[in-house]
């Protein structure tokens, strides 16, 4: 019972180190972009200003420069095969999706086997605190502007 739990614990912090390596990633599905436009003309993957940035489930893991490496070559994999995926025009919007949450799924799965039992540990604590504060903001109200007049 626990094992499961540990387990489901480990895939979302995956999940979200994956999406950490990869903020473009989701853009690029978007079918809000007009067919016409280049999938090369579209925003960069990372941005420069997060660039050598730890985010989110990541940070404070202090990954060694191999896990770095390792880790960074998934992501340039990875993404080779949702650009792939998300050009070919051959695959239904069913299919694209089934693909890309396939693919996204794998990497993140390949990069927790990269991690040591402590920086599971920290990211699944990392995971808990980015969830708390996500809670914690969709209970706030929004905050309300007073007319300039």
């Amino acid at each position: 019972m626990t094992r499961n739990r540990i387990t489901k614990q480990i895939a979302v912090a995956a999940g979200l180190l994956a999406l950490s390596f990869a903020p473009g990633i989701s853009r690029a599905q978007s079918s809000s972009q007009p067919p016409a436009q280049d999938q090369s003309q579209a925003a960069p993957a990372v941005p420069a200003q997060h660039e050598g940035r730890m985010h989110g489930a990541i940070k404070g893991l202090n990954l060694t420069d191999e896990q770095k490496a390792q880790m960074k070559k998934i992501h340039e994999s990875t993404k080779a095969q949702l650009d792939a995926v998300n050009k070919d025009e051959s695959l239904t919007p069913d299919q694209k999706e089934a693909k890309i949450h396939q693919l996204r799924h794998g990497a993140r799965t390949q990069m927790v086997k990269l991690l040591t039992p402590e920086q599971q540990q920290q990211m699944r604590a990392n995971v808990r605190a980015l969830r708390a504060s996500r809670r914690e903001k969709q209970q706030q109200p929004p905050p309300q502007t007073q007319p300039q007049g």
